[in-house]
């Protein structure tokens, strides 16, 4: 999601991370401490970790971070790299590490890595069966979301309401609550694709709204982002993934999540 609404924006991807980063501070201290309260008013183990066996061989904590931390940095050093105008090989190296997919890809090495070194005994984790295609399906779906997000926006960029957002937002003078506002009229209605589609319909609005400048794309899209994190229910994917990994009763997340991600939102 984010990675698209970067595109989208045609924000830079590297600024996008740092500054996001920033924010994410407070948001997340937001969610600890909505997470605890909640935590002791519907108090459970989910089954997964009482049957974890106290033998089972683990990664070691840099081995767990490596595969999120390192594409994260690569992208930074590009972004660092063209802010202080790096020439030569060590731009050119950037540029191609830097970039998100060779990024990720290298972070999936660096897992694929951590894994054999743990199990080095599995010899079908590359197979048809294996962990990795176990991985490139929950990967593979998400995908799917998110392409049906981009479909999704082109029906609505195509549709008249493109036109009519325009029309009413450049005579109102709400500045950055515009983008923000669109991100969560469309998480509350679609969910998972809300990101992407608000990105597309704020897309014509980015000079009407004064965020044409690089730095007023990346505020625009982290208040899309900010809006697209409001009300977490049953049409979201990640509101399922929560509640089914953690073992969460419905009914549990129900209560939690929908509050806690407006906490957060806001």
């Amino acid at each position: 999601g984010p990675l698209a609404v970067a595109g989208i924006l045609s924000a830079d991807l590297g600024q996008v991370i740092l500054f996001g980063a920033l924010v994410s501070i407070p948001v997340t201290l937001v969610a600890c401490l909505a997470s605890l309260y909640a935590g002791k008013k519907y108090y459970y183990l989910p089954t997964s970790v009482e049957d974890t066996p106290e033998n089972q061989n683990l990664p070691s904590a840099m081995m767990s971070f490596l595969p999120i931390l390192v594409p994260i940095a690569l992208m930074l050093l590009k972004t660092v790299g063209s802010m202080c105008k790096l020439t030569g090989t060590p731009a050119l190296i950037l540029n191609i590490v830097g970039t998100p997919a060779v990024a990720l890809l290298i972070g999936l090495l660096i897992a694929a890595v951590g894994y054999h070194n743990i199990f080095p005994e599995d010899t079908k984790a590359w197979g048809f069966d294996g962990v990795i295609a176990d991985a490139m399906k929950t990967a593979g779906q998400i995908v799917l979301i998110v392409g049906a997000g981009g479909a999704f926006s082109g029906v609505l960029k195509a549709s008249p309401l493109r036109d009519i957002l325009t029309a009413s937002m450049s005579g109102v003078s709400i500045g950055i609550l515009a983008p923000f506002l669109i991100g969560f009229l469309f998480r509350t209605c679609v969910g998972s694709i809300a990101m992407v589609t608000a990105a597309t319909m704020i897309t014509p609005l980015i000079d009407v709204l004064g965020f044409g400048s690089p730095m007023g794309r990346i505020i625009a899209m982290l208040a899309c982002a900010a809006g697209g994190m409001m009300v977490f229910h049953g049409n979201d994917d990640f509101f399922w993934v929560t509640a089914t990994t953690s073992d969460m009763d419905t009914s549990i997340a129900y209560k939690t999540l929908p509050i806690i991600s407006v906490l957060q939102s806001m």
